[in-house]
C-alpha cells in the first residue's frame, strides 16, 4: 500500500534564519559597496583638483604682472578702468569666479556647448570634470559648494562662438566647519585663494605673490617686518567640498576612562539642526526650500539625506583642498 509523500516543511526553529542571515550580511555589502564608491569619486576628484592648482599656479607665474600687485588684485582688477596698475585682465584669462555657475540653457551655451566651454578661463575650463548638475535645477551646470544666490554676481567672461552668457545671479561659497569645544564654525573661503596663514586669510597684502611687503598699504595693519621669507611666488589653493552620496556623517563621541573610541552610531549630525554660526559674511543667501535633498542641499550645503528611520541627516564631508607653488617668472 502506497502512502501520499507529505511535503517538506522546515523545523519550526530554522524558519526565518535565511532572512536574518541576508540582514545581517547586507549592511556589511552595503558598506563595502558605499566605500567603494565613494572612495572612487574622492580619488577622482583629487587628482583632478591637483591638475587645476597646478595650471593654476603655472598660469599666474607666467602673467604680466606689475611685481608689487598682491594675489587678489592680480584677479580681479580691470585693465579698463586701471591700466597704469591692471596690465592683464586675468579675469579672462586664469580664473573668473562668474563662470562657476553656467546656465546650460542659455543661448550663447546651448548652441555650442563644447565652443563655449573652450573659451572659458583656464582654470575654469578644467574644472569642466568637476562640475555637478542637480535634478531641482537641470539646467544649472555648477562647481560643487553651497549655491547662493546674488545680486552682485557679475556674467561669466567667457565669449564663445555664439556670445556671451547672462548673468545667472548665482554663485558659489565653500563653507569649511571649524569645531570646537563650543561646537561648531563656519569659515567662508573661496574656490581659488592664495596660500596664507589661517590668520591673514584676509590680508591679501601679507601674501608671498608680491615682490615687497607695502605695510603701509596693509588692510590689516602694518607689520613691524615682512611675514614672508620668500616673495614672487604664485603660491594657489584650490578648495573642493567633497560630500558623500551615499555615506552619513556623525560626531565623534567624547572618550570615557574606560574606552577611548566609543561606538559613534548614536551622535549622527542632523541636517536641519541648530543654526551654526559664520565667522565671515557669505556671498550671497544660500538657496534651500527646506525639503531638497542631496549632497549639497541643506541650509548651508552641507548635504541632507535620510537615513536611520527617515532622519535628515548630514553626509559625510570632507574639504579637499589642493595646493600649486611657482616662481613668478614675468614682472612688469
Amino acid at each position: 500500500m502506497r502512502y501520499p509523500r507529505r511535503p517538506y516543511t522546515a523545523p519550526r526553529d530554522e524558519q526565518g534564519a535565511a532572512l536574518v542571515e541576508f540582514a545581517l550580511t547586507s549592511l556589511v555589502l552595503y558598506l563595502l559597496l558605499a566605500g567603494t564608491v565613494e572612495f572612487g569619486r574622492i580619488m577622482i576628484a583629487a587628482n583632478a583638483l591637483q591638475d587645476v592648482a597646478r595650471a593654476a599656479a603655472r598660469e599666474l607665474s607666467v602673467a604680466p604682472v606689475r611685481a608689487n600687485v598682491t594675489f587678489d588684485e592680480a584677479l580681479t582688477c580691470d585693465p579698463a578702468a586701471d591700466p597704469t596698475t591692471c596690465l592683464v585682465d586675468l579675469r579672462r584669462r586664469v580664473y573668473d569666479p562668474g563662470c562657476l555657475v553656467i546656465d546650460l540653457s542659455d543661448p550663447a551655451v546651448a548652441a555650442d556647448p563644447d565652443g563655449y566651454f573652450a573659451a572659458l578661463p583656464v582654470v575654469n575650463r578644467m574644472m569642466r570634470t568637476l562640475m555637478i548638475t542637480e535634478p531641482e535645477r537641470p539646467n544649472l551646470l555648477r562647481y560643487p559648494g553651497t549655491l547662493l544666490t546674488s545680486a552682485d554676481a557679475a556674467a561669466c567672461s567667457a565669449a564663445g562662438p555664439n556670445g556671451s552668457a547672462a548673468a545667472t545671479g548665482y554663485t558659489v561659497g565653500i563653507p569649511m566647519i571649524e569645531t570646537s569645544g563650543t561646537g561648531e564654525l563656519i569659515v567662508w573661503v573661496p574656490v581659488v585663494q592664495e596660500i596664507r596663514g589661517a590668520s591673514d586669510l584676509g590680508c591679501p597684502e601679507r601674501g608671498p605673490f608680491a615682490l615687497v611687503y607695502l605695510r603701509d598699504q596693509d588692510y590689516c595693519g602694518p607689520l613691524a617686518s615682512d611675514p614672508v621669507p620668500t616673495r614672487g611666488l604664485a603660491a594657489v589653493r584650490i578648495n573642493y567640498p567633497y560630500q558623500a552620496a551615499m555615506l552619513s556623517g556623525y560626531r565623534r563621541p567624547v572618550p570615557t576612562a574606560t574606552d577611548p573610541i566609543p561606538p559613534n552610531l548614536g551622535t549622527p549630525i542632523l541636517a536641519d539642526g541648530a543654526p551654526i554660526p559664520e565667522f565671515n559674511v557669505a556671498p550671497g543667501s544660500p538657496v534651500d526650500d527646506g525639503t531638497t535633498v542631496g549632497a549639497y542641499a541643506g541650509p548651508y550645503g552641507l548635504g541632507r539625506h535620510y537615513a536611520l528611520a527617515g532622519q535628515a541627516l548630514r553626509p559625510f564631508r570632507k574639504l579637499i583642498s589642493a595646493q600649486a607653488v611657482f616662481r613668478r617668472e614675468v614682472f612688469q
